[in-house]
């Protein structure tokens, strides 16, 4: 049977534990950083400044630097302290030094992986900063399964997702027809609708199960798969569908 040839994935959220990531690493630069204390809520401000800002990001109206440096410094005006630009990189690069402890990929998805990578070309459509994407493969060693010119990031092509200009480009860079392509994300909006409204078909998956929650939640008449190994008997599903 004639199938797909090509399998898009969102890294962030989708095959590797951002959030976990974000609560584990800021735990550790804040102790690093504040022996004597910060306040409780501390985490909670900066992701929130975090989601607000990396916005302004996706919009290319506020480069990466700078996502960096606010959220540590608005969130802690918010408690009513100052911090200069100085000592938000100085936490940026503490924080960032945890990664290679704190990152890791989410139950099943090097299986789910290992089981396509048989059948399929797979790559990434990234929104993520480019300085962290490979890095962040390297890390999770998932890097094996990309090869590094199937690493598409957003903020080279100028669009980030769901903006049509970043999945043609990820289509063209691995010479594959959008008919023949699939993408699998965390995002309804950017990886799964956006993928659709391109012409791409597009598979939900949510393997945090805080965020599974929040997906489920949305009402867009979908469930989101949560298990990855789970991915495979949609993805043949849909195979069939497409192909029969």
């Amino acid at each position: 049977m004639q199938g797909f040839d090509v399998i898009f994935f969102d890294l962030d959220h989708t095959l590797v534990d951002t959030r976990g990531q974000y609560a584990k690493g800021l735990a550790i630069a804040l102790g690093e950083t504040y022996p004597d204390g910060y306040p409780p809520d501390f985490q909670k401000r900066f992701l929130y400044h975090h989601e607000r800002l990396w916005r302004e990001y996706d919009a290319r109206r506020l480069p990466m630097q700078e996502v960096r440096r606010q959220r540590f410094i608005l969130a802690w005006r918010d408690f009513g302290v100052e911090r200069s630009v100085a000592q938000a990189d100085a936490f940026y690069e503490t924080y960032s030094a945890t990664l290679p402890d704190t990152l890791f990929p989410f139950p099943g998805v090097r299986e789910l992986l290992e089981k396509l990578s048989h059948r399929y070309r797979l790559g990434i459509i990234t929104n993520g900063s480019p300085d962290l994407q490979w890095k962040k493969l390297c890390i999770t060693e998932l890097e094996g399964f990309f090869p590094e010119e199937s690493l598409i990031i957003s903020e080279k092509i100028g669009k980030a997702k769901p903006d049509k200009t970043v999945f043609q480009y990820a289509c063209d860079a691995l010479s594959v027809s959008p008919s023949r392509a699939v993408m699998v994300g965390d995002n309804y909006d950017k990886d799964v609708l956006g993928a659709r409204l391109f012409g791409m078909e597009a598979l939900w998956l949510v393997p945090d199960p805080e965020m599974a929650k929040e997906a489920r939640a949305m009402g867009v008449g979908e469930t989101p798969t949560e298990n990855p190994l789970h991915l495979l008997d949609r993805l043949q599903d849909l195979e069939r569908q497409r192909f029969r």
